[in-house]
């Protein structure tokens, strides 16, 4: 058994999955899973990555990390997008043309592109 299975058979029983169903995910026979899991049970309190089921390292006395690095916390976010719960869109009007744009996070912008920006500062004469 690769360590790779191991690790998903652990992170799947961690999430409160039963053998049967551990098996069948993993296409492995449900003694297999069992008699793993009997061998090396998952710790209690043992926090694993939810995108690569490693174990995390926390901190004492900080707010409990739930990915193993910022690769793996970008690749879960970036596979789960409907997740995301995105309410900073604002709806403003650029400066320079008065086109209408859509801002995310940033209620003060004023040009929808560099470009307007640009033109805006420019001097006529």
């Amino acid at each position: 058994m690769t360590y790779k299975t191991m690790n998903q058979i652990n992170f799947l029983a961690s999430h409160g999955m039963g053998y049967q169903r551990i098996a069948e995910q993993l296409g492995l026979s449900p003694n297999t899973v069992k008699s793993h899991l009997q061998r090396h049970p998952p710790q209690a309190g043992l926090v694993l990555c939810h995108h690569c089921g490693q174990p995390v390292p926390q901190s004492q006395g900080r707010k409990e990390k739930q990915y193993c690095n910022d690769q793996c916390r970008m690749a879960y976010w970036n596979s789960h997008q409907d997740e995301v719960n995105k309410q900073a869109f604002y709806a403003l009007s650029c400066q320079h043309c008065g086109k209408e744009f859509v801002s995310y996070g940033n209620r003060n912008r004023k040009y929808c592109s560099c470009l307007c920006y640009a033109n805006a500062r420019k001097k006529t004469a």
